[in-house]
């Protein structure tokens, strides 16, 4: 095993077992009465898996002062982690037995139940979940505006183009009277991405070409401005 992920498994092994190590130490003892030890179960597992490496490196004394004083774990921490990166066996046996225990709860998570957590979070939550749906509705109403802004435009221009469009000739747009031809040409010009389709000097040189392209259609003409 990777050194670092040995010290991580031997962390693990120690906060683990810190809440009953007192206790599990006691039941392990050699005169608690027969099958008490296995009253803890996975965690008197873990325990004898400590102890019992400990024991065979010598260390009875490290192990004696863990346990009268499960945060004075430093020099057990630093067993256990050389003991799982030289025997990935061992490792695997921590990792089991940890894997074993079971789940520990948060006092808050114990106590509370999921409506009580529900209402806990709402009075946090509900501003930003207010807030959202005002900036959503807003943009809603802004999209919306602009929909019916753009489309009454676009009627408009085609109200005064007459009926000219891209595919009307050059004999058609002739016959059109002027403020038709200049709405018309805008409204093409920006379906063909000519923006400024309509001014003077590109509506001069249109006139031009229509006069020598009288069945040319008004779309190609306008295309050619880009």
């Amino acid at each position: 095993m990777d050194p670092s992920e040995a010290r991580s498994l031997a962390t693990v092994v120690l906060d683990r077992l810190a809440p009953r190590l007192p206790e599990v130490a006691a039941d392990s003892d050699a005169a608690a009465p027969p099958g008490e030890s296995e009253r803890h179960g996975p965690v008197h597992r873990l325990y004898r898996l400590v102890a019992d490496r400990l024991h065979a490196l010598g260390e009875q004394e490290a192990l004696a002062d863990l346990v009268r004083d499960p945060r004075n774990n430093s020099l057990v921490k630093r067993l256990l982690a050389t003991a799982a990166a030289d025997d990935p066996a061992y490792a695997a046996e921590l990792d089991a037995a940890v894997a074993a225990l079971p789940v520990e709860r948060k006092p808050a998570e114990t106590t509370s139940t999921p409506a009580t957590e529900s209402t806990a979070e709402e009075p946090a939550s509900r501003p930003h979940r207010r807030r959202a749906l005002w900036l959503s509705l807003g943009a809603a109403a802004v999209v919306t505006v602009l929909a019916l802004v753009v489309g009454r435009s676009v009627v408009a221009d085609l109200r005064d183009a007459g009926g000219l469009t891209s595919d009307s000739t050059c004999a058609e747009y002739r016959q059109a009277p002027p403020e038709e031809r200049v709405a018309a040409i805008r409204q093409i010009g920006l379906a063909k991405g000519v923006s400024d389709a309509h001014n003077p000097l590109v509506m001069t040189a249109l006139d031009q070409l229509c006069d020598t392209q009288p069945t040319a259609r008004l779309g190609d003409l306008v295309a050619r401005f880009r």
